[in-house]
């Protein structure tokens, strides 16, 4: 049943990169009206992720909006052997939310050193509230890191092009990724400690 599933699962995203390739091909032809069909089938998923991280409906809207101008103006630059349109698109989100957030000079509130004492197990009776609370205290590379991994589940291969490694350094940045994650969850745990001690 679950071969069914992920062969079933393998054809419909097979389909939809095949239809975003041709929709891509005419606005490159000139058919630029085509491109609203590209931000309906991918505006929700990346408002979704742009709304994880910034908060202010007005300011996601206005990241998802800069990162759609982004992607027209270098749409002839979109390679899909490299990667999907959905992580193109998601790589630019990322840069633009990251751009907005230094923008606003949003910093981490308390130091946040990490000593390898540190274990990076969450306290087994936090909260999704909690939990969140204690996200948003983090840099915004830790909150971005942690939404395409944990949240969106994305490979960390995926993450490393995301967050714009080259293709020469790809599994140097996944093994980087790797520790990064153990060392925000590190940070959270420091923070969950010290909200419960509030």
């Amino acid at each position: 049943m679950l071969g069914v599933t992920i062969r079933l699962f393998a054809s419909i995203y097979s389909r939809m990169a095949n239809e975003d390739n041709i929709i891509i091909q005419r606005i490159c032809n000139g058919d630029t009206k085509e491109f609203c069909l590209l931000v309906k089938s991918h505006g929700p998923a990346l408002m979704t992720f742009v709304g994880r991280i910034i908060k202010q409906q007005e300011d996601a809207e206005d990241v998802l909006q800069n990162t759609f101008v982004a992607a027209y103006e270098h749409l002839k630059d979109y390679d899909p052997k490299r990667a999907s349109l959905s992580t193109w698109l998601q790589r630019i989100a990322y840069h633009e939310a990251l751009y907005h957030l230094r923008k606003r000079k949003q910093q981490v509130l308390m130091p946040l050193d990490v000593g390898d004492d540190v274990t990076d197990e969450l306290p087994a009776t936090t909260t999704a509230e909690q939990l969140d609370e204690a996200i948003e205290k983090l840099p915004p590379e830790d909150q971005m890191l942690l939404q395409l991994y944990y949240f969106d589940e994305r490979p960390l291969k995926e993450i490393a092009y995301i967050t714009n490694a080259s293709i020469d350094s790809l599994n140097r940045e996944v093994s980087r990724l790797s520790s990064q994650l153990y060392r925000i969850r590190q940070r959270l745990k420091i923070i969950l400690t010290r909200m419960d001690n509030e």
